[in-house]
C-alpha cells in the first residue's frame, strides 16, 4: 500500500464514502415503488419504462463520456455529471407529474452514464502497483451501502419517505461536487510543448476511432457468425434481465407475496454482501477451471435461485440473495472474456467488441425494468417476469454447457488424430 501515495488513497476513500451513500437512490427506486406510483398517480409499467429508458441512456451515454474524459479530463466530467445529477433529483421533487419524473429520473440521471468511465481512468492516473484493489475498493461502495443502509431504513421507514432521501441525496451529491471541485485533480500533467506533442499523437487514434465506428455493423455480423459469441450474448442478455428483475421489482416481489419487512431487509443486505463475495468466488472460478463450465454452473445456480423466488414462502427471499448474490458480478466479466478469447484469432477490435457486448447486456435490463411494470399492472404479481428470468437462465446455461461440450469433443478428436 505505501508504494502508492497517500493523496491517492484519500481520493479512493472519499470517493468510495460519497458513492457508497449513493446507493440511497438504488433502494428508494426499489422500495418505495408503490408510493411513487400512488404520489404520480401512474402505474408499474410507467415507472418500468422510466427506470428502461434511464438504463438505457445510461448505457448509450458510457462510450460518450469515455471520449470526452480523454478530451477534458476526468475532473470535468464528474462535476458535469454531478451537477445534472442534481438537476435530475431536483425535477423530480419539483415537476411532481409524471412527464417531471421521467425527464428527472428517467433522462438526466440515465445522462451520469457519461461518468462510467472517469473513476477507471482516475485510478490509471494516480495508481501503478494497486489497480485492481482500488478498482475493487471503489466498486465494494454501492453493495455495501446496500447491505448496510437497508435494515436502518426499513427501521427508521415511519419517519422517512422516498421524498425525505432524495433530499439527502440530493445534500450528499453536493458535497461530492464541493469535493470534486476542491481536491480532486489529475497527477501527470503535461504543458506547453509536451502536451502540444501529446496532442498530436492522439488524433491518428481518434481518426481510428472513427473508422471503427464505421466498422460496426459488419464486426457485429461477424460477431452473428461465430456461435460461441451467439451464446455469449444471448447470456449476458439473460443477465441484463435478471439484473433488471433483482434492481427494479426485488422488493416489489416480496411486498406483493406480504413478506415480513425484516426478512426483506434481512434478503437485500444479503444481496449486497453476496455480490462482493461472490464476485471474488466466480472470478477464482473462472479462472480455475474451463470458463465455459464455470459459467454454465453461474447460470445454473441462477436457475435455482428464481425457482425459490417463485415459490413466494416466507423464506424465500433469503435463499435467492444468497444464491443470486453469488452469481451477481461473475457473469459480465466471465462472459466477456469467453467472446474476446473466441474472436481474438479473427478479430482485433477487442474494444468496440467489449462495446457491443455491454449495450447487449444493458438491452436485457431496458426489457426486464418494463416488462415487469406490465406484468404487475395486468396480474398484480410477478410471477410471469420470474417465469421468462428462469426460462432465459435455463437456456443460457444449456447453451453454456453445449459449447463446453462441443469443444471438449473436438479437442478430444484433435488428440486421437494426433496420436494415429
Amino acid at each position: 500500500m505505501l508504494k502508492e501515495k497517500n493523496y491517492a488513497w484519500m481520493l479512493i476513500a472519499l470517493l468510495w464514502l460519497f458513492s457508497f451513500f449513493g446507493s440511497i437512490g438504488r433502494f428508494v427506486q426499489s422500495y418505495y415503488q408503490n408510493d411513487i406510483s400512488e404520489y404520480l398517480s401512474v402505474g408499474r409499467a410507467f415507472l418500468g419504462l422510466t427506470w428502461s429508458v434511464n438504463l438505457l441512456i445510461s448505457a448509450l451515454c458510457a462510450p460518450i463520456g469515455g471520449w470526452l474524459v480523454d478530451k477534458y479530463g476526468y475532473k470535468k466530467i464528474m462535476l458535469l455529471t454531478g451537477l445534472i445529477g442534481n438537476i435530475a433529483i431536483l425535477t423530480v421533487l419539483y415537476a411532481n407529474t409524471p412527464a417531471g419524473y421521467f425527464i428527472g429520473f428517467g433522462i438526466l440521471s440515465g445522462l451520469g452514464g457519461m461518468n462510467a468511465s472517469s473513476i477507471y481512468v482516475l485510478v490509471a492516473d494516480w495508481f501503478t502497483n494497486h489497480r485492481a484493489k482500488a478498482l475493487m475498493i471503489a466498486s465494494s461502495a454501492s453493495s455495501l451501502g446496500l447491505a448496510v443502509l437497508t435494515p436502518i431504513f426499513v427501521y427508521y421507514e415511519a419517519w422517512l419517505s422516498w421524498t425525505k432521501l432524495y433530499w439527502i441525496l440530493f445534500v450528499i451529491g453536493w458535497g461530492s461536487i464541493l469535493f470534486i471541485l476542491f481536491f480532486v485533480r489529475t497527477n501527470r500533467v503535461e504543458q506547453g510543448a509536451e502536451a502540444e506533442q501529446l496532442q498530436d499523437k492522439q488524433a491518428p487514434k481518434e481518426l481510428k476511432l472513427l473508422e471503427n465506428a464505421k466498422r460496426w455493423i459488419p464486426n457485429f455480423i461477424q460477431y452473428c457468425k461465430n456461435p460461441t459469441l451467439v451464446v455469449v450474448m444471448i447470456a449476458l442478455f439473460t443477465c441484463g434481465f435478471n439484473m433488471g428483475t433483482v434492481e427494479r421489482h426485488f422488493i416489489a416481489i416480496q411486498q406483493v407475496a406480504h413478506v415480513h419487512e425484516t426478512v426483506f431487509a434481512s434478503s437485500l443486505s444479503l444481496l449486497g454482501l453476496l455480490e462482493i463475495a461472490g464476485g471474488l468466488f466466480f472470478s477464482f472460478l473462472i479462472d480455475r477451471i474451463n470458463r465455459l463450465l464455470a459459467l454454465s454452473i453461474l447460470y445454473f445456480t441462477r436457475i435455482i435461485a428464481f425457482g425459490f423466488l417463485m415459490m413466494h414462502f416466507e423464506w424465500s427471499p433469503i435463499l435467492f440473495a444468497l444464491l443470486f448474490g453469488a452469481s451477481y458480478l461473475g457473469a459480465i466479466p466471465g462472459g466477456i472474456l469467453v467472446a474476446t478469447e473466441a474472436m481474438k484469432a479473427s478479430h482485433k477490435s477487442i474494444g468496440l467488441q467489449t462495446g457491443v457486448l455491454i449495450l447487449v447486456h444493458h438491452l436485457g435490463g431496458v426489457f426486464s425494468g418494463y416488462l415487469g411494470g406490465v406484468n404487475y399492472d395486468l396480474f398484480n404479481n410477478y410471477d410471469l417476469l420470474i417465469a421468462v428470468d428462469i426460462g432465459l437462465t435455463a437456456y443460457s446455461a444449456a447453451a453454456y454447457y453445449t459449447i463446453y461440450k462441443a469443444n471438449r469433443m473436438k479437442q478430444s478428436h484433435g488428440v486421437s488424430r494426433e496420436l494415429s
